[in-house]
């Protein structure tokens, strides 16, 4: 009996001991899966744009001109990178207001403005040429794809309304470059030549599709990083867009501003 006893107590020792091992030893030979870091880098954000514009409209048709035209724009914006391609893809949309100008008519100046819409869809695709001070800073190539939608309406004699809205189609080749200053603040400007857009105006009475439009877009900003996965920042845009119609009819849009942004990081 204390023979059995013994060799009982021994068992549970030896079952015990075994359970305090560990039950799957590494194996140097053993093959699993391997956790690998992913390579997409982005942001996601809002931007304020304040901006000032003009549109000169003149030919055999006549005049329209909107000067000094005040716009407000809220943006949505986003950028995602691969790392290990060295691609990037980018996007905004914005939808705003012009809530003030001028307009003249065949010579004759408005005498009150209408508030109306601006908007915008902007798609960038880049890819990284190259890297400068000590890898801190980035050039890319980019090509794009811009939609542009503004209208201006002004009130003439006091109850005549004239109206003037274009529609641009237009493709974007530049470059972009972006970098560090330090550990929390962040540079980056893009400058894009637009070889070639379609242009739809329309004033009520008449619309015109271009022949022809070109034209130059830039943007540039300065980011301060709060934490490590926000940041917000200040910066500047421009657009210029020149378009040419039958009867020898010419256009020429620009729009500038002030941009304030704040983006999360991922």
């Amino acid at each position: 009996m204390k023979t059995s006893l013994v060799t009982i107590l021994s068992a549970f020792m030896a079952a015990g001991t075994a359970l305090a091992a560990d039950p799957f030893p590494y194996d140097p030979g053993m093959s699993g899966e391997v956790y690998t870091a992913s390579t997409l880098r982005g942001s996601i954000g809002l931007r304020y744009w304040y901006s000032q514009g003009s549109n000169e409209f003149n030919g055999a048709l006549g005049t329209a001109n909107a000067e000094n035209v005040t716009g407000h724009t809220a943006e949505v914006f986003g950028i995602l990178e691969d790392i290990s391609t060295r691609t990037s893809a980018k996007a905004m949309v914005g939808f705003g207001k012009n809530s003030n100008g001028d307009q003249t008519w065949v010579g004759l100046e408005s005498n009150d403005w209408t508030t109306t819409n601006l908007g915008y869809v902007l798609l960038d695709g880049g890819w990284e040429v190259a890297k400068f001070a000590g890898g801190k800073g980035r050039i890319k190539a980019l090509v794009g794809y811009h939609y542009l939608s503004d209208k201006t309406s002004a009130t003439y004699f006091g109850t005549q309304k004239r109206a003037m809205t274009n529609k641009w189609h237009a493709l974007r080749l530049g470059v972009a470059a972006d970098g560090e200053l330090s550990d929390r603040i962040g540079w980056s400007v893009d400058a894009a030549a637009v070889p070639w857009s379609y242009n739809q105006f329309d004033d009520g009475f008449n619309t015109l599709e271009s022949e022809y439009t070109y034209g130059f877009e830039a943007d540039a900003a300065l980011n301060v990083a709060l934490t490590s996965n926000w940041d917000i920042g200040i910066g500047g845009r421009y657009w210029w867009l020149h378009s040419e119609y039958e009867l020898d009819q010419s256009q020429t849009y620009q729009r500038y501003g002030l941009l304030v942004e704040s983006k999360y990081k991922f």
